[in-house]
Protein backbone atom coordinates (compact mmCIF):
# COMPACT_ATOMS: atom_id res chain seq x y z
CA UNK A 1 0.00 0.00 0.00
CA UNK A 2 1.89 3.48 -1.28
CA UNK A 3 2.20 6.39 0.94
CA UNK A 4 1.09 10.18 -0.31
CA UNK A 5 3.40 12.70 0.80
CA UNK A 6 4.41 16.09 -1.00
CA UNK A 7 7.86 16.02 -1.73
CA UNK A 8 10.52 17.88 -1.67
CA UNK A 9 14.08 16.99 -3.75
CA UNK A 10 17.04 19.11 -3.30
CA UNK A 11 20.19 18.70 -5.92
CA UNK A 12 23.09 19.83 -6.48
CA UNK A 13 26.72 20.37 -8.53
CA UNK A 14 29.78 22.14 -7.18
CA UNK A 15 31.75 23.68 -10.27
CA UNK A 16 32.40 23.76 -14.18
CA UNK A 17 34.32 20.30 -13.55
CA UNK A 18 31.19 18.48 -12.75
CA UNK A 19 28.42 18.01 -15.51
CA UNK A 20 25.30 20.16 -14.72
CA UNK A 21 23.13 17.62 -16.54
CA UNK A 22 24.29 15.39 -13.16
CA UNK A 23 21.18 18.01 -11.24
CA UNK A 24 18.70 15.72 -13.66
CA UNK A 25 20.23 12.34 -13.00
CA UNK A 26 20.27 13.12 -9.01
CA UNK A 27 16.65 14.13 -9.33
CA UNK A 28 15.81 11.10 -11.18
CA UNK A 29 17.40 8.62 -8.86
CA UNK A 30 16.40 10.23 -5.48
CA UNK A 31 12.78 10.01 -6.81
CA UNK A 32 12.77 6.63 -8.25
CA UNK A 33 14.38 5.40 -4.53
CA UNK A 34 11.18 7.22 -3.04
CA UNK A 35 8.84 5.22 -5.33
CA UNK A 36 10.51 1.95 -4.50
CA UNK A 37 10.06 2.73 -0.64
CA UNK A 38 6.04 2.61 -1.71
CA UNK A 39 5.66 7.06 -1.64
CA UNK A 40 3.62 8.47 -4.03
CA UNK A 41 4.75 12.12 -4.70
CA UNK A 42 1.76 13.91 -5.35
CA UNK A 43 3.58 17.09 -5.83
CA UNK A 44 7.64 17.61 -6.26
CA UNK A 45 8.78 20.55 -4.64
CA UNK A 46 12.63 21.11 -6.59
CA UNK A 47 15.71 23.05 -5.30
CA UNK A 48 18.86 22.86 -7.49
CA UNK A 49 21.74 24.90 -6.68
CA UNK A 50 24.19 25.56 -9.56
CA UNK A 51 28.32 25.54 -9.54
CA UNK A 52 27.86 25.94 -5.81
CA UNK A 53 30.13 24.66 -2.78
CA UNK A 54 28.50 22.93 0.06
CA UNK A 55 31.68 23.14 1.82
CA UNK A 56 33.21 26.56 2.62
CA UNK A 57 31.07 28.26 5.22
CA UNK A 58 30.29 31.82 3.59
CA UNK A 59 29.24 29.82 -0.31
CA UNK A 60 27.61 27.07 1.78
CA UNK A 61 25.19 29.58 3.55
CA UNK A 62 24.90 31.65 0.56
CA UNK A 63 23.07 28.63 -1.83
CA UNK A 64 19.61 30.15 -3.07
CA UNK A 65 18.03 26.80 -3.89
CA UNK A 66 18.93 25.49 -0.05
CA UNK A 67 17.76 28.48 1.23
CA UNK A 68 14.32 28.77 -0.05
CA UNK A 69 14.46 24.91 0.66
CA UNK A 70 14.88 25.71 4.28
CA UNK A 71 12.02 28.30 4.15
CA UNK A 72 9.80 25.96 2.34
CA UNK A 73 10.85 23.27 5.23
CA UNK A 74 9.34 26.07 8.08
CA UNK A 75 6.65 26.60 6.08
CA UNK A 76 5.59 23.24 5.54
CA UNK A 77 5.59 22.82 2.24
CA UNK A 78 6.71 19.84 1.68
CA UNK A 79 6.57 16.17 4.44
CA UNK A 80 9.64 14.38 3.11
CA UNK A 81 12.98 16.03 1.86
CA UNK A 82 14.98 13.63 -0.89
CA UNK A 83 18.47 14.20 -2.18
CA UNK A 84 20.73 11.72 -3.89
CA UNK A 85 23.49 11.65 -0.95
CA UNK A 86 23.45 13.70 2.74
CA UNK A 87 26.60 15.41 0.85
CA UNK A 88 24.32 17.10 -1.90
CA UNK A 89 22.47 18.86 1.15
CA UNK A 90 26.36 20.03 2.11
CA UNK A 91 29.76 18.84 3.75
CA UNK A 92 29.62 21.91 5.82
CA UNK A 93 29.72 20.58 9.41
CA UNK A 94 27.58 23.30 11.19
CA UNK A 95 24.93 22.87 7.81
CA UNK A 96 24.95 19.16 8.53
CA UNK A 97 24.65 19.33 12.67
CA UNK A 98 21.75 22.13 11.70
CA UNK A 99 19.82 19.75 9.68
CA UNK A 100 19.85 17.03 12.44
CA UNK A 101 18.38 19.43 14.70
CA UNK A 102 16.15 19.79 12.26
CA UNK A 103 15.33 16.56 11.86
CA UNK A 104 14.39 16.11 15.61
CA UNK A 105 12.16 19.55 16.13
CA UNK A 106 10.10 19.11 12.94
CA UNK A 107 7.77 16.40 11.47
CA UNK A 108 10.03 16.45 8.22
CA UNK A 109 11.34 13.31 6.90
CA UNK A 110 14.88 13.08 5.15
CA UNK A 111 15.64 9.93 2.74
CA UNK A 112 18.72 9.80 0.75
CA UNK A 113 18.64 7.78 -2.15
CA UNK A 114 22.23 5.54 -0.95
CA UNK A 115 20.24 4.14 1.65
CA UNK A 116 19.92 6.46 4.25
CA UNK A 117 16.09 7.01 5.78
CA UNK A 118 15.55 9.53 9.15
CA UNK A 119 12.30 7.30 10.01
CA UNK A 120 15.06 3.81 10.81
CA UNK A 121 16.51 3.44 13.67
CA UNK A 122 20.29 4.27 13.87
CA UNK A 123 19.95 6.70 11.02
CA UNK A 124 21.21 9.65 13.37
CA UNK A 125 24.40 7.73 13.74
CA UNK A 126 24.80 6.93 9.83
CA UNK A 127 23.96 10.52 8.20
CA UNK A 128 26.84 11.71 11.10
CA UNK A 129 29.32 8.90 9.94
CA UNK A 130 28.40 10.03 6.52
CA UNK A 131 28.78 13.56 7.45
CA UNK A 132 32.35 13.21 8.83
CA UNK A 133 33.14 11.01 5.38
CA UNK A 134 31.77 13.82 3.33
CA UNK A 135 33.45 17.01 5.51
CA UNK A 136 37.30 14.20 5.13
CA UNK A 137 36.34 14.14 1.15
CA UNK A 138 36.19 17.66 0.39
CA UNK A 139 39.16 18.44 2.98
CA UNK A 140 41.10 15.83 0.73
CA UNK A 141 39.80 16.90 -2.93
CA UNK A 142 40.79 20.16 -1.43
CA UNK A 143 44.17 19.04 -0.74
CA UNK A 144 45.25 17.29 -4.28
CA UNK A 145 43.42 20.59 -6.07
CA UNK A 146 46.02 23.09 -4.10
CA UNK A 147 49.05 20.44 -4.38
CA UNK A 148 48.00 21.02 -8.24
CA UNK A 149 47.84 24.33 -8.35
CA UNK A 150 51.26 24.65 -6.62
CA UNK A 151 52.72 22.19 -8.85
CA UNK A 152 51.40 24.54 -12.09
CA UNK A 153 53.12 26.96 -10.49
CA UNK A 154 56.26 25.64 -9.98
CA UNK A 155 56.44 24.37 -13.85
CA UNK A 156 55.83 28.04 -14.58
CA UNK A 157 52.06 27.63 -15.61
CA UNK A 158 49.77 30.10 -14.36
CA UNK A 159 46.31 29.53 -11.72
CA UNK A 160 43.28 30.82 -12.24
CA UNK A 161 41.69 33.95 -14.98
CA UNK A 162 43.72 36.38 -16.17
CA UNK A 163 44.20 39.91 -14.47
CA UNK A 164 43.36 42.64 -16.38
CA UNK A 165 46.62 42.99 -18.85
CA UNK A 166 47.00 40.00 -19.50
CA UNK A 167 45.73 37.14 -21.72
CA UNK A 168 45.69 33.60 -21.25
CA UNK A 169 47.22 30.48 -23.55
CA UNK A 170 46.93 27.09 -23.07
CA UNK A 171 49.74 24.87 -23.92
CA UNK A 172 49.14 21.26 -25.00
CA UNK A 173 51.45 17.60 -25.06
CA UNK A 174 50.30 15.18 -27.96
CA UNK A 175 46.36 16.91 -27.87
CA UNK A 176 46.69 17.36 -23.93
CA UNK A 177 45.92 20.46 -22.09
CA UNK A 178 48.88 21.01 -19.49
CA UNK A 179 49.19 24.05 -18.57
CA UNK A 180 47.84 27.76 -19.18
CA UNK A 181 50.30 30.27 -19.42
CA UNK A 182 50.14 34.33 -19.30
CA UNK A 183 51.10 37.03 -21.67
CA UNK A 184 50.86 40.92 -21.67
CA UNK A 185 48.23 42.65 -23.65
CA UNK A 186 50.17 45.53 -25.09
CA UNK A 187 47.32 48.16 -25.53
CA UNK A 188 45.85 47.31 -21.67
CA UNK A 189 49.27 47.39 -20.38
CA UNK A 190 49.55 50.98 -21.12
CA UNK A 191 46.18 51.79 -19.08
CA UNK A 192 47.73 49.60 -16.15
CA UNK A 193 50.81 51.77 -15.99
CA UNK A 194 48.53 54.72 -16.29
CA UNK A 195 46.44 53.87 -13.42
CA UNK A 196 49.75 53.39 -11.55
CA UNK A 197 50.88 56.84 -12.07
CA UNK A 198 47.82 57.89 -11.37
CA UNK A 199 47.10 56.47 -8.21
CA UNK A 200 50.84 57.28 -7.54
CA UNK A 201 50.09 61.16 -7.92
CA UNK A 202 47.50 61.15 -5.25
CA UNK A 203 44.14 60.10 -7.30
CA UNK A 204 41.64 58.40 -5.47
CA UNK A 205 40.62 55.09 -6.41
CA UNK A 206 36.94 56.46 -7.26
CA UNK A 207 39.01 58.73 -9.42
CA UNK A 208 40.77 56.47 -11.46
CA UNK A 209 37.74 54.21 -11.38
CA UNK A 210 35.46 57.22 -12.88
CA UNK A 211 38.49 58.13 -15.64
CA UNK A 212 38.45 53.86 -17.04
CA UNK A 213 34.46 54.14 -17.48
CA UNK A 214 34.53 57.51 -19.16
CA UNK A 215 37.29 56.00 -21.37
CA UNK A 216 34.89 53.07 -22.10
CA UNK A 217 37.56 50.53 -20.79
CA UNK A 218 35.75 47.13 -19.94
CA UNK A 219 36.71 45.69 -16.09
CA UNK A 220 38.31 41.94 -16.76
CA UNK A 221 35.33 40.04 -15.48
CA UNK A 222 31.91 41.05 -16.31
CA UNK A 223 32.20 44.07 -18.02
CA UNK A 224 30.01 45.68 -15.76
CA UNK A 225 31.72 49.89 -14.20
CA UNK A 226 34.78 50.34 -12.52
CA UNK A 227 34.45 50.61 -8.79
CA UNK A 228 36.58 52.02 -6.30
CA UNK A 229 37.17 48.57 -4.52
CA UNK A 230 38.04 46.96 -8.04
CA UNK A 231 40.40 49.37 -8.51
CA UNK A 232 42.27 48.70 -5.17
CA UNK A 233 42.57 45.65 -5.72
CA UNK A 234 43.64 45.37 -8.77
CA UNK A 235 46.76 48.17 -7.85
CA UNK A 236 47.69 45.76 -5.00
CA UNK A 237 48.39 42.30 -7.53
CA UNK A 238 51.85 42.03 -6.98
CA UNK A 239 51.97 40.13 -10.99
CA UNK A 240 51.95 43.44 -12.32
CA UNK A 241 55.55 43.55 -10.52
CA UNK A 242 56.87 40.17 -11.61
CA UNK A 243 55.82 38.14 -9.00
CA UNK A 244 52.98 35.44 -8.34
CA UNK A 245 52.36 35.01 -4.49
CA UNK A 246 51.14 31.38 -2.61
CA UNK A 247 50.30 31.04 0.63
CA UNK A 248 50.52 27.48 1.97
CA UNK A 249 48.70 25.54 4.77
CA UNK A 250 49.69 22.80 7.01
CA UNK A 251 49.02 21.27 10.38
CA UNK A 252 51.14 21.68 12.91
CA UNK A 253 51.18 20.33 16.38
CA UNK A 254 53.77 22.72 17.37
CA UNK A 255 51.53 25.78 16.32
CA UNK A 256 49.01 27.37 19.13
CA UNK A 257 46.63 26.86 16.83
CA UNK A 258 47.49 23.37 15.00
CA UNK A 259 47.90 25.05 11.51
CA UNK A 260 51.00 27.25 9.98
CA UNK A 261 51.55 29.12 6.60
CA UNK A 262 54.33 29.76 4.22
CA UNK A 263 54.18 31.82 1.18
CA UNK A 264 55.97 31.20 -1.69
CA UNK A 265 56.77 34.05 -4.14
CA UNK A 266 57.42 32.51 -7.73
CA UNK A 267 59.33 35.26 -10.65
CA UNK A 268 57.23 35.73 -13.38
CA UNK A 269 59.80 38.52 -15.40
CA UNK A 270 57.75 38.67 -18.41
CA UNK A 271 54.91 39.91 -16.72
CA UNK A 272 56.26 42.72 -15.25
CA UNK A 273 54.13 45.76 -16.18
CA UNK A 274 55.42 48.12 -13.87
CA UNK A 275 58.93 48.89 -11.76
CA UNK A 276 59.25 47.78 -8.09
CA UNK A 277 59.66 51.15 -6.59
CA UNK A 278 56.14 52.30 -8.58
CA UNK A 279 54.56 49.13 -7.28
CA UNK A 280 55.70 49.63 -3.67
CA UNK A 281 55.22 53.61 -3.50
CA UNK A 282 51.86 53.16 -4.68
CA UNK A 283 51.32 49.98 -1.68
CA UNK A 284 52.56 52.76 1.09
CA UNK A 285 51.30 55.74 2.90
CA UNK A 286 53.05 57.83 0.90
CA UNK A 287 50.20 58.39 -1.53
CA UNK A 288 47.51 58.74 1.12
CA UNK A 289 47.89 57.39 4.76
CA UNK A 290 43.85 56.81 4.55
CA UNK A 291 44.41 54.61 1.87
CA UNK A 292 42.22 56.08 -0.62
CA UNK A 293 42.99 59.88 -0.88
CA UNK A 294 41.32 61.95 -3.15
CA UNK A 295 38.67 64.58 -2.36
CA UNK A 296 39.01 68.66 -3.02
CA UNK A 297 41.43 68.95 -0.29
CA UNK A 298 45.35 69.37 0.10
CA UNK A 299 45.81 68.33 3.95
CA UNK A 300 43.39 64.94 3.85
CA UNK A 301 45.03 62.08 4.80
CA UNK A 302 48.41 64.04 6.29
CA UNK A 303 48.06 65.09 9.61
CA UNK A 304 47.42 62.60 12.34
CA UNK A 305 46.43 63.55 16.09
CA UNK A 306 48.67 63.61 18.74
CA UNK A 307 46.49 62.08 21.07
CA UNK A 308 45.24 59.18 19.52
CA UNK A 309 46.76 58.47 16.47
CA UNK A 310 43.83 58.93 13.92
CA UNK A 311 44.21 61.33 10.99
CA UNK A 312 42.22 64.23 11.24
CA UNK A 313 39.39 64.63 9.23
CA UNK A 314 38.18 68.29 7.20
CA UNK A 315 36.13 70.63 9.61
CA UNK A 316 34.24 74.07 9.22
CA UNK A 317 34.04 73.93 5.62
CA UNK A 318 37.30 73.30 5.06
CA UNK A 319 38.72 75.69 6.58
CA UNK A 320 40.04 73.39 9.53
CA UNK A 321 41.10 70.21 10.82
CA UNK A 322 39.80 68.10 13.79
CA UNK A 323 39.61 64.76 15.13
CA UNK A 324 36.67 62.54 14.90
CA UNK A 325 38.05 59.85 16.87
CA UNK A 326 38.32 62.17 19.66
CA UNK A 327 35.39 63.87 18.93
CA UNK A 328 33.28 60.98 19.17
CA UNK A 329 35.47 59.47 22.40
CA UNK A 330 34.52 63.04 24.15
CA UNK A 331 30.91 63.10 23.08
CA UNK A 332 31.19 58.99 24.58
CA UNK A 333 32.52 60.70 28.05
CA UNK A 334 36.08 60.20 28.08
CA UNK A 335 37.31 61.72 31.02
CA UNK A 336 41.20 61.91 29.03
CA UNK A 337 39.74 64.32 26.38
CA UNK A 338 38.28 67.81 27.17
CA UNK A 339 38.65 69.77 23.98
CA UNK A 340 38.68 68.42 20.59
CA UNK A 341 42.28 68.65 18.67
CA UNK A 342 41.63 71.60 15.75
CA UNK A 343 43.49 73.51 13.85
CA UNK A 344 42.95 76.01 11.26
CA UNK A 345 44.30 75.30 8.09
CA UNK A 346 45.84 78.82 7.68
CA UNK A 347 47.76 77.72 10.80
CA UNK A 348 48.30 74.82 9.05
CA UNK A 349 50.01 76.37 5.85
CA UNK A 350 51.97 78.76 7.92
CA UNK A 351 53.60 75.29 10.24
CA UNK A 352 54.41 73.93 6.48
CA UNK A 353 55.85 77.13 5.24
CA UNK A 354 58.30 77.50 8.31
CA UNK A 355 59.05 73.71 8.32
CA UNK A 356 59.91 73.77 4.67
CA UNK A 357 62.29 77.03 5.22
CA UNK A 358 64.19 75.63 8.39
CA UNK A 359 65.15 71.89 7.07
CA UNK A 360 66.72 73.32 3.68
CA UNK A 361 68.98 75.89 5.28
CA UNK A 362 72.26 76.32 3.66
CA UNK A 363 74.07 74.65 6.68
CA UNK A 364 71.56 71.37 5.83
CA UNK A 365 71.52 71.77 1.92
CA UNK A 366 75.30 71.53 1.72
CA UNK A 367 75.34 68.71 3.84
CA UNK A 368 72.58 67.01 1.89
CA UNK A 369 74.70 67.39 -1.05
CA UNK A 370 78.34 66.25 0.35
CA UNK A 371 76.39 63.09 1.07
CA UNK A 372 74.88 63.27 -2.69
CA UNK A 373 78.61 63.43 -3.82
CA UNK A 374 80.10 60.37 -1.33
CA UNK A 375 77.47 58.49 -3.23
CA UNK A 376 78.52 59.38 -6.23
CA UNK A 377 82.08 58.53 -5.83
CA UNK A 378 81.60 55.26 -4.77
CA UNK A 379 79.68 54.11 -7.54
CA UNK A 380 78.21 50.63 -7.69
CA UNK A 381 80.61 49.37 -5.19
CA UNK A 382 79.23 51.37 -2.52
CA UNK A 383 75.52 50.87 -4.11
CA UNK A 384 76.18 46.93 -3.68
CA UNK A 385 77.62 47.90 0.15
CA UNK A 386 74.38 49.83 0.82
CA UNK A 387 71.89 47.55 -0.09
CA UNK A 388 73.75 44.46 1.46
CA UNK A 389 73.58 47.17 5.26
CA UNK A 390 69.88 47.10 4.43
CA UNK A 391 69.46 43.14 3.39
CA UNK A 392 71.33 42.45 6.79
CA UNK A 393 68.96 44.78 8.62
CA UNK A 394 66.07 43.25 7.06
CA UNK A 395 67.43 39.75 7.98
CA UNK A 396 67.51 40.55 11.48
CA UNK A 397 64.51 42.01 11.50
CA UNK A 398 62.94 38.97 10.00
CA UNK A 399 64.21 36.58 12.54
CA UNK A 400 63.04 39.06 15.96
CA UNK A 401 59.60 39.00 14.06
CA UNK A 402 60.04 35.19 13.49
CA UNK A 403 60.84 34.53 16.92
CA UNK A 404 58.30 36.63 18.08
CA UNK A 405 55.26 34.80 16.20
CA UNK A 406 56.54 31.69 17.92
CA UNK A 407 56.73 32.68 21.06
CA UNK A 408 53.14 34.31 21.28
CA UNK A 409 50.52 32.52 22.99
CA UNK A 410 47.48 34.22 21.16
CA UNK A 411 46.97 35.23 17.36
CA UNK A 412 48.19 38.32 15.98
CA UNK A 413 47.57 39.58 12.80
CA UNK A 414 49.53 42.46 12.36
CA UNK A 415 52.98 40.64 13.33
CA UNK A 416 52.11 38.20 10.96
CA UNK A 417 51.54 41.16 8.30
CA UNK A 418 54.96 42.88 9.44
CA UNK A 419 56.23 39.27 8.81
CA UNK A 420 55.29 39.23 5.60
CA UNK A 421 55.87 42.91 4.59
CA UNK A 422 59.61 42.22 6.11
CA UNK A 423 59.59 39.25 3.78
CA UNK A 424 58.99 40.99 0.82
CA UNK A 425 61.12 43.93 1.47
CA UNK A 426 63.72 41.20 1.83
CA UNK A 427 63.18 39.42 -1.14
CA UNK A 428 63.65 42.89 -3.16
CA UNK A 429 66.48 43.79 -2.40
CA UNK A 430 68.22 40.33 -2.85
CA UNK A 431 67.10 40.98 -6.40
CA UNK A 432 68.32 44.38 -6.60
CA UNK A 433 71.58 43.02 -4.93
CA UNK A 434 71.60 40.06 -7.92
CA UNK A 435 71.02 42.59 -10.44
CA UNK A 436 73.86 45.35 -9.43
CA UNK A 437 76.18 42.22 -8.67
CA UNK A 438 75.79 41.24 -12.04
CA UNK A 439 76.19 44.49 -14.16
CA UNK A 440 78.39 46.28 -11.56
CA UNK A 441 76.77 49.41 -13.36
CA UNK A 442 75.02 51.90 -10.44
CA UNK A 443 71.79 52.32 -11.31
CA UNK A 444 71.50 55.63 -8.85
CA UNK A 445 74.21 57.74 -10.60
CA UNK A 446 71.89 59.79 -13.42
CA UNK A 447 69.52 60.17 -10.24
CA UNK A 448 72.15 61.51 -8.31
CA UNK A 449 73.45 63.92 -10.52
CA UNK A 450 69.87 64.86 -11.08
CA UNK A 451 69.57 65.78 -7.25
CA UNK A 452 72.87 67.82 -7.02
CA UNK A 453 71.49 70.33 -9.77
CA UNK A 454 68.20 71.16 -8.03
CA UNK A 455 68.10 74.05 -5.80
CA UNK A 456 65.99 72.76 -2.51
CA UNK A 457 65.18 76.03 -1.60
CA UNK A 458 62.72 76.28 -4.31
CA UNK A 459 60.62 73.33 -2.53
CA UNK A 460 58.51 75.68 -0.58
CA UNK A 461 57.48 77.72 -3.37
CA UNK A 462 56.47 75.24 -5.47
CA UNK A 463 54.63 73.04 -3.51
CA UNK A 464 52.37 75.81 -1.56
CA UNK A 465 51.96 78.39 -4.87
CA UNK A 466 48.37 76.66 -5.15
CA UNK A 467 49.21 75.37 -8.65
CA UNK A 468 49.54 71.72 -7.87
CA UNK A 469 45.95 69.94 -7.90
CA UNK A 470 44.92 69.20 -4.16
CA UNK A 471 45.60 65.01 -4.60
CA UNK A 472 49.01 65.59 -6.08
CA UNK A 473 49.99 68.04 -3.28
CA UNK A 474 48.19 65.64 -0.89
CA UNK A 475 50.24 62.77 -2.39
CA UNK A 476 54.17 64.85 -2.37
CA UNK A 477 53.14 65.49 1.35
CA UNK A 478 52.64 61.83 2.10
CA UNK A 479 56.57 61.51 0.68
CA UNK A 480 58.03 64.57 2.11
CA UNK A 481 56.32 64.17 5.72
CA UNK A 482 56.30 60.22 6.56
CA UNK A 483 55.09 62.13 10.40
CA UNK A 484 52.80 64.98 10.44
CA UNK A 485 51.47 65.12 14.37
CA UNK A 486 49.79 67.42 15.81
CA UNK A 487 50.66 67.17 19.42
CA UNK A 488 47.80 69.60 20.69
CA UNK A 489 47.27 72.77 22.22
CA UNK A 490 49.06 74.38 25.07
CA UNK A 491 46.34 76.70 24.67
CA UNK A 492 43.22 78.53 23.35
CA UNK A 493 46.14 80.64 20.83
CA UNK A 494 48.98 77.98 21.22
CA UNK A 495 49.20 75.03 19.57
CA UNK A 496 52.63 71.83 18.78
CA UNK A 497 53.37 69.96 16.26
CA UNK A 498 55.98 67.06 15.32
CA UNK A 499 57.10 66.98 11.78
CA UNK A 500 59.31 64.38 10.63
CA UNK A 501 60.90 65.72 6.96
CA UNK A 502 62.80 63.33 4.16
CA UNK A 503 65.15 65.40 2.62
CA UNK A 504 65.84 62.59 0.46
CA UNK A 505 62.56 62.27 -0.61
CA UNK A 506 62.24 66.63 -1.25
CA UNK A 507 65.07 66.46 -3.60
CA UNK A 508 63.98 63.30 -5.81
CA UNK A 509 60.68 64.76 -5.93
CA UNK A 510 62.25 68.02 -7.12
CA UNK A 511 64.09 66.41 -9.87
CA UNK A 512 61.90 63.65 -10.59
CA UNK A 513 64.22 60.49 -9.66
CA UNK A 514 64.44 57.76 -7.52
CA UNK A 515 65.10 58.70 -3.91
CA UNK A 516 68.76 58.70 -2.72
CA UNK A 517 69.16 60.08 0.59
CA UNK A 518 67.73 57.50 3.47
CA UNK A 519 67.61 60.72 6.20
CA UNK A 520 64.87 61.94 8.78
CA UNK A 521 64.99 65.14 10.26
CA UNK A 522 62.18 65.56 12.90
CA UNK A 523 61.57 69.03 13.73
CA UNK A 524 58.95 70.49 16.99
CA UNK A 525 57.59 74.08 16.25
CA UNK A 526 55.00 75.98 18.58
CA UNK A 527 52.45 77.74 16.33
CA UNK A 528 51.07 81.01 18.19
CA UNK A 529 47.95 82.87 17.17
CA UNK A 530 46.98 86.26 17.96
CA UNK A 531 43.81 87.36 19.72
CA UNK A 532 42.88 89.83 17.08
CA UNK A 533 42.12 89.55 13.74
CA UNK A 534 43.24 89.58 11.14
CA UNK A 535 45.19 86.90 13.02
CA UNK A 536 48.82 87.41 13.72
CA UNK A 537 50.96 83.76 13.20
CA UNK A 538 54.14 83.25 14.70
CA UNK A 539 55.92 80.01 14.47
CA UNK A 540 58.73 79.12 17.17
CA UNK A 541 60.80 76.23 16.42
CA UNK A 542 61.45 74.19 19.60
CA UNK A 543 64.01 71.43 18.18
CA UNK A 544 65.61 70.00 15.36
CA UNK A 545 67.42 66.56 15.10
CA UNK A 546 69.06 65.05 12.42
CA UNK A 547 70.09 61.74 13.65
CA UNK A 548 71.47 62.59 17.44
CA UNK A 549 72.23 66.15 15.98
CA UNK A 550 69.67 69.09 17.59
CA UNK A 551 69.62 72.55 16.87
CA UNK A 552 68.62 75.76 19.47
CA UNK A 553 65.43 77.01 19.49
CA UNK A 554 64.52 79.93 17.09
CA UNK A 555 62.38 82.60 16.29
CA UNK A 556 59.90 83.00 12.94
CA UNK A 557 58.76 86.95 12.08
CA UNK A 558 54.85 86.72 12.71
CA UNK A 559 52.72 87.43 9.50
CA UNK A 560 49.46 88.68 8.94
CA UNK A 561 46.65 86.35 8.08
CA UNK A 562 44.36 88.78 5.59
CA UNK A 563 41.81 86.02 5.39
CA UNK A 564 40.95 86.24 8.72
CA UNK A 565 40.96 82.44 9.71
CA UNK A 566 40.19 81.29 13.30
CA UNK A 567 43.77 81.32 15.30
CA UNK A 568 45.68 78.10 15.89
Amino acid sequence: MSMKATVGVYARYSDDSQNPMSVEDQIRRALDYVGRLGIDAIKVVRFIDQDMSGYKTREAYARPAYNSMLKAWDAGEFDILVTDEFSRLGRNPRQQLEILERLDSTRVRLICADGIDSASSGSRMALGIKGVMAQEESRGTSHRVKRGMFGQLVRGYMMAAPAFGYRAERHYDAGRAIGTSWEIVPEQAKIVERMYEMRHAGAAFDKIARWLNEAGVATPRDGRLWRAANVQRMLSNPVYRGEVFWTEESLDPSSVHGKSSRQHVFERAHLRIVADELWHAVQSGKVSRSGYGGGRLAYSGVLTCGHCGNLLSSSAKGKAYACGSCNANRLAGDPHISAVPTISVAGLHEVLAFALERVFDEERIEALRARLRERLAQGADGELAELRNNRDRLTKAGQQLLRLICQREQPDDLLDEEYARNAKSLADMERQIKALEATKISVARRDIVAQLDVDPRALAEKLLDGKLPPEHLRAVLAKLFPKFVFLGRESRFIAHFEITFAPGAAVAWLSNSAPIIDERVVIRVKLIGSARRPVEWQVVEESVEIGDQSSASQGHEPKVDECGEMPA
